[in-house]
């Protein structure tokens, strides 16, 4: 036992000494080996700080780092550095830099740089760096500094036609280089929602194993000159699944080495993800030709485009209702709801209630301090209106408990709201189930319209019936995307 803790001590002490344990590796550099020096205004996303960075694992540690800018003279300036690591006007200095496992953070030197005076477009360097940890072997490395950027952009698509369900179609992909030097290596980004998936799998790009998701391409060999524009040989083709509605999708490009690891997205977007697989098909090109460009619109900043994929398709929404017996005074818990019967997936439901008269709603899943509710209530909490996602074959509740205050048998009704944006309906090719009673006793006849006078209201009164699918925004304030639902007393 003795033995055993004088040795940890003796661990302890040795790390804390700057002595390398057995199973410790030292760290190793991951900085990029390109960096450019912006001459003009700063794009977005773009930056004059570079990162020196290194991986490592092992214990806290002391170490040197010594920078040599002697080989960037009439390219670039080292003007600043963070944590006191700065220049103090010679090329050449030396600053300490503790290092952290990668558990605690980045171990990263930041240097400012700034072009030198009469740097042109191309003029390029090299920086020299070695960090030395205490106990550990030093760690050299270089990398090219390069006055002037590559900025690509691309072309703001035309309105893609409303497509089928298993219906292919292209995205064509024009990228020009606005910056004032050559980008060499081409990075394409494209990121779609769930119901769209690449109907051709490239073996130059990188997938996501299901459909939407995340599409990398890598270009390495690829040079745009400055002022050149290209278009991507064959566009990037997608397919609409069998439940898409209407679909998003965002494409961008970019320059290897341009987008820096850190700052600002999209962080290192030359490295390969492991997440994603490649695929097997013909790889990409860009093609060139003469008037390749003329008339077209181009993004303004390194930012994807959105686009959006109208999709024409139906969805069966089919609504449940329920029925309670009992004496006046009673209470009763029910559940309504719906399912999406599909083959469209729908991004909101908006179902409504309308109470049946002869009761009052005692418990809801409405609370009038939240932000989140399911159901809000309106006419004096006469009418619920519910709003969720609506995913093709699952079943959507929403509980109540209601209590009998009168006679009055006349039933309440759940049907499926119409839309508020006549553009966002979908067609429903079942359109009789989309409304279903809350009876009371046996009376079987409803209406889904609120009475006048609900105590004189009777079974047969005549009011029209409000149906239609409701595909309502992601943002609005009734779309819950859980289906947890929490009983909360009524607010009278």
């Amino acid at each position: 036992m003795l033995a055993g803790t004088l040795a940890l001590m003796s661990t302890l002490l040795g790390t804390g000494s700057g002595r390398a344990t057995t199973a410790e590796s030292g760290p190793r550099d991951i900085t990029q080996n390109v960096f450019y020096v912006p001459l003009h205004e700063q794009e977005p996303y773009t930056s004059d700080l570079l990162g020196l960075e290194w991986a490592y694992d092992g214990p806290p540690r002391d170490a040197e780092l010594t920078v040599d800018a002697s080989g960037l003279d009439g390219v670039a300036v080292v003007a600043s550095g963070a944590d006191g690591c700065k220049p103090k006007g010679r090329p050449s200095f030396s600053c300490s830099k503790p290092l952290y496992p990668d558990s605690e953070g980045w171990n990263m030197q930041e240097l400012g740089l700034r072009p030198a005076t009469g740097a042109r477009p191309g003029d390029s360097g090299t920086l020299r760096y070695t960090l030395e940890p205490k106990g550990l072997p030093a760690v050299r490395g270089s990398l090219k500094v390069i006055a002037g950027r590559p900025e690509l952009r691309v072309n703001e698509p035309a309105a893609i036609r409303e497509m089928t369900p298993g219906e292919s179609f292209n995205v064509p992909m024009v990228i020009r280089n606005t910056g004032d030097v050559p980008a060499r290596g081409v990075v394409l980004l494209m990121e779609s929602n769930e119901d769209l998936s690449a109907a051709t799998r490239h073996s130059n790009c990188r997938y996501t194993k299901d459909a939407g998701g995340l599409v990398q391409c890598l270009l390495p060999d690829e040079v745009i000159a400055p002022g050149e524009t290209v278009e991507v040989s064959s566009g990037l083709r997608m397919k609409a699944d069998r439940d898409a509605l209407t679909e998003r999708l965002s494409y961008g490009a970019w320059s290897f080495h341009s987008s820096g690891r850190h700052p600002g997205p999209p962080c290192c977007v030359d490295t390969p993800d492991p997440d994603l697989t490649p695929g097997r098909a013909a790889p990409l090109t860009l093609t060139r030709a003469p008037a390749l460009g003329k008339g077209m619109r181009f993004t303004k900043t390194p930012e994807p485009v959105l686009v959006e994929v109208p999709v024409r398709n139906t969805a069966d929404v089919e609504v449940f209702g329920t029925s309670l017996r009992g004496g006046i005074g009673s209470s009763h818990h029910i559940r309504i709801g719906f399912r999406n019967n599909g083959p469209a997936r729908l991004e909101g439901v908006q179902t409504e209630f309308l109470v049946p008269p002869g009761t009052e709603v005692t418990e809801s899943p409405y609370d009038p301090g939240g932000e989140d509710n399911e159901c809000v209530p309106t006419d004096d909490g006469r009418r619920y209106t519910c709003g969720s996602e609506g995913k093709v074959g699952q079943k959507v509740f929403y509980d109540f408990t209601l209590r009998i205050k009168s006679k009055n048998t006349t039933p309440g009704c759940v049907t499926v709201a119409p839309p508020a944006d006549d553009s966002a309906k979908t067609k429903d090719p079942e359109p009789d189930n989309d409304k279903a009673a809350v009876q009371v006793a046996e009376n079987k006849a409803f209406s889904c319209a609120p009475s006048k006078d609900e105590d004189d209201a009777g079974p047969d009164a005549d009011w029209p019936v409000a149906t239609g699918i409701a595909a309502v925004a992601t943002t609005s304030l009734l779309l819950v995307l859980g289906h947890r639902r929490r009983k909360r007393p009524a607010s009278h």
